[in-house]
């Protein structure tokens, strides 16, 4: 449990993105990762062991070997953002006595479940500070919020199923105005002990006051919001500070904006993780044919949570292909390429998973219906190695608060770190060749 533990608290501390980035930090600094910065030059060493930011929302980190005679990459991606609400830059509504938030959905959350709960506003603050434009973490650090329901006796139906608008049914309440009108911006300068005047922007999203607990007669689950995707991201950080490999180059990259298409600078879908890897192979000393050698023997792990096998809905899922909590490491398929797992990758990541004695399984949706996207097939655009998409099987998926199992995230941290242990060879088109390097 001490792995569940750790991350539970690891989800308390991150109520948004940048406060996941800012805590995948602190992880990689205490485990002795020195930050690089991307407009600076780089002088990497052997054996050393370095990360950078984007837009303080998405962290890539990376570890040198001490031998450079044949350079491949082990690369594994997740993302730390998950489904909310998003406070517009005028988010002040009024109506009747009562003060709103107007927001607007970033990403697919499943409405009816942000209903009815305390809500916090959390994100960060851009403050000018001696003439410089300065990040601020936020968080009021209570439930500040809330999105009621519409009682029973004025929509018969609501057991039948309801559609709700997020322009007018879930808009957040956030005061009385008969107590004490309130200036949200006040309070927010108020936290941050600075003057509200110097506020120049923000992003501010809502966030589940209730973070996360062990559920189950036996401990079997874990139930927590912001499962999907930071039970992969942390378990992928912790996989890679237990590592050692003496000839790959290991990297992570933790993406932000999956949840809204990764089209933006600090998402999958940019040049993030090519110009990172482009930039370790010529200061290392690698000339362009040199680097492509290096991919060509390179592999990706794409981690991204996976739809498990609900019993209350079982006609949803396929009958033989479904996966389920705690019984280790998903591998997804898909014929349609949404996910990038093939045969050769699916075999290479077995024989991880079984070096590991790691348990795994195979996951494919009903061919009625389509699963979702996945970081590896973006990343794929830019970095076009062997990749297999893998996660770890929840319930839920997209609620305000999902649940996982608490065997899965043991089997996806031993699992990573027997990959970043590894040195692939791919001698030829679909024969590779693998050492362990501990």
């Amino acid at each position: 449990m001490d792995y569940i533990n750790e991350f539970l608290n690891f989800i308390k501390e991150s109520k948004t993105v940048y406060h996941a980035a800012f805590n995948i930090e602190k992880i990689l600094i205490s485990s002795g990762y020195e930050k690089i910065y991307e407009n600076e030059k780089w002088n990497l060493k052997k054996s050393g062991k370095y990360f950078i930011t984007r837009n303080n929302a998405s962290v890539l980190a990376f570890t040198i070997p001490s031998d450079l005679s044949n350079l491949s990459f082990n690369i594994t991606a997740a993302h730390l953002d998950s489904p909310t609400f998003k406070l517009k830059p005028n988010f002040k509504l009024d109506e009747k006595k009562y003060q709103k938030l107007n927001t607007e959905v970033y990403g697919s959350p499943i409405f009816h479940t942000w209903m009815d709960k305390g809500l916090d506003v959390a994100g960060r603050v851009f403050v000018k500070e001696n003439d410089k434009i300065v990040p601020k973490l936020f968080s009021f650090d209570k439930a500040v919020a809330m999105i009621p329901n519409l009682p029973i006796h004025y929509n018969k139906n609501v057991n039948k199923g309801v559609e709700l608008n997020p322009q007018t049914d879930l808009v957040p309440i956030i005061s009385d105005k008969d107590n004490i009108e309130i200036n949200l911006l006040d309070e927010v300068a108020k936290k941050l002990n600075i003057n509200k005047n110097n506020i120049l922007s923000y992003d501010l999203f809502l966030s589940v006051i209730e973070r996360g607990y062990i559920v189950g007669i036996n401990n079997d689950f874990i139930m927590a919001p912001q499962i999907d995707n930071l039970e992969c991201s942390f378990g992928l950080t912790k996989a890679l500070i237990n590592s050692k490999n003496n000839k790959s180059i290991n990297i992570m990259a933790l993406f932000d904006s999956e949840e809204v298409g990764s089209k933006t600078r600090d998402g999958a879908d940019s040049l993030l993780l090519k110009d990172t890897t482009e930039r370790i192979a010529f200061n290392l000393g690698l000339n362009n044919e040199e680097y492509k050698i290096a991919l060509a023997n390179s592999f990706i792990v794409s981690a991204d949570n996976a739809q498990g096998y609900n019993p209350n809905f079982a006609n949803k899922y396929d009958a033989t292909n479904s996966c389920f909590l705690n019984s280790g490491i998903v591998i997804k398929n898909a014929a349609r390429a949404s996910y990038t797992t093939d045969g050769l990758s699916s075999a290479y990541f077995k024989e991880i998973c079984k070096n590991a004695n790691v348990k795994y399984q195979d996951t494919t949706n009903r061919s009625d219906i389509l699963g979702g996207s996945t970081l590896g097939a973006i990343s794929l655009s830019s970095v076009s190695i062997p990749s297999v998409d893998i996660g770890l099987a929840q319930l839920a998926m997209h609620s305000s608060f999902e649940t996982a199992g608490t065997k899965d995230l043991y089997y996806l941290i031993n699992g990573i770190k027997e990959f970043y242990d590894t040195h692939l060879n791919n001698n030829k088109d679909g024969e590779l060749s693998y050492e362990l390097c501990r």
